[in-house]
């Protein structure tokens, strides 16, 4: 009867709730709380994750406004206390601050403290609940969690509310989760059910400001009505039975070398005839026990301990189970004087316990710096990260500590190509493919293509490296010191060309100086080096070269004859390159009859023909003689037109093909 009896005013209360909600905004001096002058301490979550946006805002700026609002609405008798955590530090678990004590509201206090808030850090939920319910007076009152996440830190906060609502039946834990995964409210809602309070999952700030004034305005459970004395019964002599023994709360802590263990173990309480009768998880438990004898056993990753525990029902009562164990702390680092944080290696590591003096495996957060309660002995540690690998051997004793470092021993060597003599590296990475190769055989190589200067994070060792450069493969030693960052310059060594030109395929390269004339130039070297012009219009029968590597254009002109061509020289190059024109030699005599004077000077003009057949009316060589003249002409078909001082002429038409010296005659008539 009691029950429904709160079951309907329960509803009540809900019903009158909902209709103000839906009514709209009420002020705060026109609201009428039930009244509920029980002190409230409010723990807002101020974790990384709550800086995830919710339309134009963060989660923790919806929360703080909605939270001020809530609390604006406190009436001047009701105190309130607020908390936060995962708002200072970003992998810190007792980043936990409390923002007021309990006391009435400072809305100008709070509101400042609020606003200072910034999402970074960790979700600690068991020790923020266990923060707030120390606020709290023997008196009790209400804890009021709202967060995005679960718990990241490895302790169970529905086993931590368990024994703080036995060691104080008069606090409430309510839980507000807020955007949370699909999912997760179920493994929160055990804070409510542990802590007699109710669980609320919302999606949005409106749904979140319902679920507070819900939640601050749920009154205490009514007090059951007086039971009527019952009538007089006959007295029977019965046989006296004493009672059953009264449940005591007997607080169990596990320690290593007289302190607390550093984080939460598993607790397993037995009877002495073997039958469980509790089972929790913290640094310290408080289950409810009847006097007598109990084994209980403390289990954390391979270490596990029994002990025989006798409680006597005092108050107070309070019992150290010693965990014959030790605290491993572990770390990783790139090297000595290289942080993790420069490098770019990405991912979680993973790690590896090998014992090896028989005790049962264990296993290491995916952490760089994990810690852990072993059991006693010898271990093989393993760690990976981004492709390194480290280990080492540790000796964990009982009661003890021992830290150890694995040095992944990486370095960074950075490559860089110059020019042979060259004061700079070249800027651009056009053309540039490069590779790292270790000496350690079954290791593949380390790439990268287009990149002027790339950098390479290598565990510490020899190399090789290696640029393919313009069809040319450059090789280079290289050492890679621990924490230190190498840089390897590759020198592009010069190219040697040289040049011969000829009239065609099958005609004898020149040989004398006049018959060619060269101009190479740059087009575009590699690097995007600057320079000018190797030969500029020069009279060399067959010029050698020293170029920087890269494309030059070669011009030879011959007669009136030229071609041009791009060629690509590689560094360290010895290159022979033979241009063709495509050309032939004419040589004319241009005479009168025998029994005429000779002339004193004859002018010679080559006509080019046309795609019609006929010939150009602009002569493409002329030249002057006083009877032969030799001239190299691009292949094809002339009109050859002789006239001398007198006026006497004469022409011929000739076919001149690649790689042909032809002689013709001219009669000057």
């Amino acid at each position: 009867m009691v029950r429904r009896l709160y079951r309907s005013m329960l509803r009540a209360g809900l019903a009158a709730l909902l209709l103000a909600g839906a009514v709209g905004a009420v002020r705060a001096d026109d609201r009428t709380f039930i009244r509920d002058e029980r002190p409230v301490v409010l723990v807002l979550d101020a974790s990384g994750s709550m800086a995830t946006p919710l339309g134009r805002e963060s989660r923790l700026d919806a929360a703080r406004r909605v939270v001020l609002d809530t609390l604006t609405l406190f009436s001047a008798k009701r105190p309130a206390g607020l908390v936060a955590y995962g708002h200072r530090r970003k992998d810190d678990c007792t980043d936990i601050e409390t923002l007021q004590k309990i006391a009435p509201v400072d809305v100008p206090a709070i509101r400042k403290s609020l606003s200072a808030l910034r999402p970074t850090g960790m979700t600690p939920l068991s020790a923020a609940l266990r923060h707030a319910a120390g606020l709290l007076s023997a008196d009790g009152g209400v804890v009021m969690l709202v967060s995005d996440g679960l718990e990241n830190c490895r302790e169970d906060p529905c086993a931590v509310v368990d024994a703080l609502k036995r060691a104080n039946a008069k606090v409430v834990f309510h839980v507000v989760g807020f955007g949370m995964a699909d999912g997760e409210m179920k493994r929160l809602a055990c804070i409510a059910d542990k802590g007699g309070g109710r669980a609320i999952e919302t999606r949005d700030a409106t749904r979140l400001e319902q679920a507070l004034k819900t939640l601050v305005e749920t009154p205490p459970p009514p007090e059951a009505p007086p039971v009527a004395p019952a009538p007089p019964a006959q007295t029977v002599e019965k046989p006296v039975v004493p009672p059953p023994p009264t449940p005591k709360p007997v607080t169990l802590r596990a320690t290593v070398g007289g302190t607390s263990v550093p984080g939460p173990v598993l607790f397993s309480v037995a009877t002495a005839s073997g039958a469980t009768v509790y089972e929790g998880k913290g640094t310290e438990v408080t289950p409810d026990l009847v006097p007598g004898a109990y084994k209980v056993r403390v289990t954390i990753a391979n270490a596990r301990t029994e002990s025989d525990v006798t409680v006597a029902g005092t108050a107070d009562e309070r019992h150290d189970i010693a965990l014959a164990a030790g605290l491993a702390s572990l770390a990783v680092i790139a090297a000595q004087g290289l942080d993790l944080k420069d490098t770019d290696l990405k991912g979680d590591p993973s790690w590896t316990l090998v014992p090896k003096d028989g005790q049962a495996p264990a296993e290491l957060d995916p952490v760089l710096a994990p810690a852990a309660m072993l059991a006693p002995g010898r271990y093989d540690v393993a760690v990976a990260l981004g492709g390194f690998t480290a280990r080492t051997e540790i000796a964990v004793a009982a009661g003890k500590a021992v830290r150890a470092t694995l040095d992944l021993d990486l370095g960074k060597v950075t490559l860089e190509a110059a020019v042979a003599r060259a004061d700079r590296s070249l800027d651009s990475g056009a053309g540039l493919s490069w590779s790292l190769d270790s000496a350690k055989a079954g290791q593949p190589p380390l790439r990268a293509e287009a990149i002027a200067r790339p950098t390479f994070l290598v565990a510490a060792g020899s190399y090789k490296a290696h640029l393919v450069i313009a069809g040319a493969t450059l090789t280079q030693d290289v050492v890679v010191q621990s924490g230190k960052t190498t840089t390897v310059r590759l020198e592009l060594p010069s190219a040697e060309l040289v040049l011969t030109g000829a009239l065609g395929p099958d005609a004898p390269p020149f040989t004398d100086w006049r018959d060619a004339t060269w101009t190479v130039r740059p087009v575009n070297l590699i690097g995007d080096v600057n320079a000018g012009p190797a030969l500029e219009n020069k009279a060399e029968a067959s010029p050698a070269l020293v170029l920087t590597p890269g494309e030059w254009e070669v011009t030879l002109v011959s007669g009136g004859a030229s071609t041009t061509r791009r060629l690509t020289v590689a560094p360290g190059a010895k290159a022979a390159e033979r241009i063709d024109l495509a050309a032939g030699r004419l040589s004319v005599s241009a005479a009168p009859s025998a029994d005429a004077p000779p002339p004193l000077n004859v002018v010679i003009s080559f006509f080019p023909g046309t795609p019609d057949g006929a010939f150009a009316g602009k002569p493409i060589l002329e030249g002057g003689t006083r009877r032969d003249f030799a001239a190299i002409l691009p292949a094809g078909r002339y009109r050859i037109a002789a006239a001398d001082e007198t006026g006497r002429a004469g022409t011929a038409v000739v076919e001149l093909k690649p790689g042909e010296s032809a002689m013709q005659e001219i009669a000057l008539k």
